[in-house]
């Protein structure tokens, strides 16, 4: 009998102990994300791209990556352009630039990736002038700087030929990842709006996939989309 009373009293003792033991754990764990509200899209874009050799011995190599906004979560597409006209760079009301340096660049194999940091400046321009065409770099830093941020960013394509003849040709695309920190918001008049485009001290992501120019005018034209992964970065608009 004494025996058994001790397997019992262990028994009892150890199922305690783990119950006592997964409440803790229970109490430690942070409560679920409502991923509804987190990875929101924030913006979709497009643009191109220049880069630049160092401008003299023991400088960095430099890109600018410019274009427009094409469209805006929260808002109307027909309300990011100017009326009446087709919605492209030329009537676009919210334009992109980008300053970059070049800090690191690493071939492996077919591929070769690229590490820039920079700074990006969205502008408002209610006189729209974008030109991808000639192109015209500065004419998407034209109006009012209402966003701006500091970045790095990933770059990764395939320039190398194929070792091997007969081979089909590379696609010459590339694929870059952003990591943005907003340093400044502004808000601004819309119409009838008063618009915001983020919060100082939060964070987005850029995605974007572009492919190489052969016209030589550029080295690249890109497209896609950023993402805020802080559901307090998004677009707010008031009457």
């Amino acid at each position: 009998m004494r025996s058994s009373s001790m397997v019992l009293w262990r028994l009892l003792f150890v199922t305690l102990f783990d119950a006592t033991s997964a409440a803790t754990v229970c109490a430690q764990l942070p409560p679920p994300f409502d991923f509804s509200r987190i990875d929101q899209e924030m913006f979709e874009f497009v643009g191109q791209v220049k880069n630049l050799p160092p401008a003299g011995p023991g400088l960095p190599a430099t890109s600018v990556q410019y274009g427009y906004l094409s469209h805006v979560n929260g808002l109307s597409d027909d309300a990011i352009y100017a009326p009446g006209v087709p919605q492209n760079e030329a009537s676009a009301l919210l334009t992109f630039y980008n300053d970059s340096v070049t800090e690191k660049v690493t071939n492996h194999g077919s591929l070769k990736i690229v590490i820039r940091e920079g700074t990006t400046t969205v502008y408002y321009n209610p006189v729209p002038s974008g030109d991808l065409t000639t192109p015209n770099p500065d004419s998407f830093r034209h109006g009012t700087a209402v966003l701006t941020t500091n970045w790095r960013h990933q770059v990764i394509f395939d320039t190398n030929p194929s070792p091997n003849a007969g081979d089909p040709p590379r696609t010459n695309l590339f694929f870059v990842a952003w990591w943005h920190t907003i340093t400044s918001s502004s808000q601004f008049a819309l119409g009838e709006q008063t618009i915001s485009l983020g919060r100082v001290g939060h964070t987005f992501r850029q995605y974007l996939v572009g492919g190489v120019d052969f016209t030589g005018k550029v080295n690249g034209k890109f497209a896609g989309y950023t993402t805020s992964f802080d559901p307090a970065v998004r677009v707010s608009t008031q009457d």
